[in-house]
């Protein structure tokens, strides 16, 4: 029998529904659900959901060899890179939120800036790039003028003849070979020059350092113990002033030969470059000799390579040859590194005695690059300073040079040209500069031959 029920019922209400259409029995004993009771969940409880965070990275380029470079984010996070290549910060920043990447420290003679480095977060950011290069240098004048002289004084009030060598001390105290006016002159912090062992005229005379005589003084070093080490060009010795003031000689004699011996029975010819270790041992570029020579605090001088005959060959420290070693530097683990006035390159002796070329090609040039792809025109004067990096008086290019432990060379200050400008970088001016030292924070000192100046070179913040 058809439903009493037309198909479309509205605005009754379902319990009537429910009984006119037939719908009594079982489902009318269920109550439905009351209009205030809330139904039940569906699935589990959703708790508030953390915001997102983001990861901050990028790349360094240029980093040379030597040193480390700190990156922070946000003034915290500290990355230290040693290399070239990708970093990535430990710590995420939330969605939304600023990230600000700077550059916290960076090894001597190298200047790092960031690109794309700041911001905020929306994504994970991966183009931030820091890029380093050699830092810019600036050139100042300590002492001396270009005018030939033998007085004392405060800064250009002082002055030099042909400063060939120049060495410092742990106070910052500098002591110059003063090669034409036959002395050795000191320069205390602030500029201050004095005499401090020498007359003025040439001579080979020992005692107390007011009257003793040096014949052409053109390498110097300075011991921890305070003694300094002096190599007479023309004089062929080696000479020892204590921190008492008194000379000796510690060896050779005025006569020029390349014999082995204790004291004055050994001999050198043209001794030029000079460097000592802890151990009071002296190291010797016996120029002319074309040898390296070692002198132990006792006198007693032995050849450690090279023969009296020029040449370039590396290998066995016996059978390897050198052509006018010129400057000589020492690193604490013994390694000897060595400029050749006319093979224009920079050498280096293990400490197992195995000779090899660090950089130059032989050829003379004014190139940067990498090992023998570099060049140098006449180098002199070499100081080895923190994490093994080189300096280089280039004295026929009036260049000052860094060499890294794995051979790349690059321009630290001066021009081709010859002058005596003080002023950044390139626009700085030498004239044959022959000796070299550095301090600790990679700040050099320089005995610019020609210009009878000492000169101040710094790397800019």
């Amino acid at each position: 029998m058809p439903s009493a029920c037309p198909p479309f019922v509205k605005a009754i209400p379902i319990c009537l529904i429910l009984t006119a259409c037939g719908g009594g029995g079982d489902a009318a004993t269920t109550p439905p659900p009351s209009a205030t009771q809330p139904g039940a969940p569906i699935g589990a409880p959703v708790g508030p959901v953390a915001p997102a965070t983001y990861t901050i990275a990028g790349t360094v380029a240029g980093l040379l060899d030597y040193g480390s470079l700190t990156l922070l984010n946000n003034g915290a996070d500290p990355i230290v890179q040693a290399a070239d290549g990708g970093f990535n910060f430990s710590v995420s920043v939330a969605a939304g939120g600023a990230y600000a990447v700077s550059v916290n420290a960076e090894p001597l003679w190298q200047s790092c800036s960031v690109a794309n480095g700041s911001g905020l977060a929306n994504s994970n950011v991966s183009n931030v790039s820091v890029n380093c290069a050699v830092a810019q240098s600036m050139v100042s004048t300590i002492a001396g003028s270009t005018t030939a002289g033998y007085a004392n004084g405060t800064g250009s009030a002082a002055s030099f003849r042909q400063p060939s060598g120049i060495a410092r001390d742990a106070s910052g105290n500098l002591y110059v070979a003063d090669f034409g006016n036959h002395v050795i002159r000191k320069i205390a912090p602030g500029g201050v020059v004095t005499t401090l062992a020498g007359t003025g005229s040439p001579g080979h005379v020992d005692g107390m350092a007011g009257s003793a005589k040096f014949e052409t003084p053109v390498g110097i070093a300075v011991a921890a113990s305070g003694n300094i080490y002096v190599a007479e060009f023309y004089g062929n010795d080696i000479r020892k002033i204590t921190p008492g003031g008194i000379v000796t000689t510690l060896a050779g004699s005025a006569t020029a030969g390349s014999a082995d011996g204790i004291g004055a029975s050994a001999s050198f010819n043209n001794p030029l470059g000079i460097a000592v270790d802890a151990n009071e041992n002296v190291y010797v570029a016996d120029y002319s000799n074309n040898m390296l020579r070692k002198i132990t605090p006792t006198g007693v001088v032995t050849t450690l390579a090279g023969t009296t005959t020029p040449g370039s060959d590396n290998g066995a420290a016996a059978l390897a040859t050198f052509n006018g070693p010129a400057g000589i530097a020492l690193s604490p683990s013994g390694t000897l590194y060595v400029t050749e006035w006319f093979n224009s390159d920079v050498r280096q002796i293990s400490s197992s005695g195995v000779v090899s070329t660090l950089a130059g090609s032989g050829a003379t040039g004014s190139d940067d690059g990498v090992g023998t792809a570099a060049t140098f025109s006449l180098p002199v004067g070499i100081a080895i300073g923190a994490n093994g990096v080189l300096y280089v008086a280039d004295d026929g290019n009036n260049l000052i040079r860094m060499v890294t432990p794995a051979g790349v060379v690059a321009t630290l200050a001066g021009s081709i040209n010859a002058g005596s400008a003080d002023g950044p970088g390139s626009t700085a001016m030498f004239n044959q500069p022959s000796g070299i030292a550095v301090d600790t924070n990679g700040n050099l000192y320089v005995a610019d031959q020609a210009n009878n100046m000492v000169r101040y070179v710094a790397p800019t913040p």
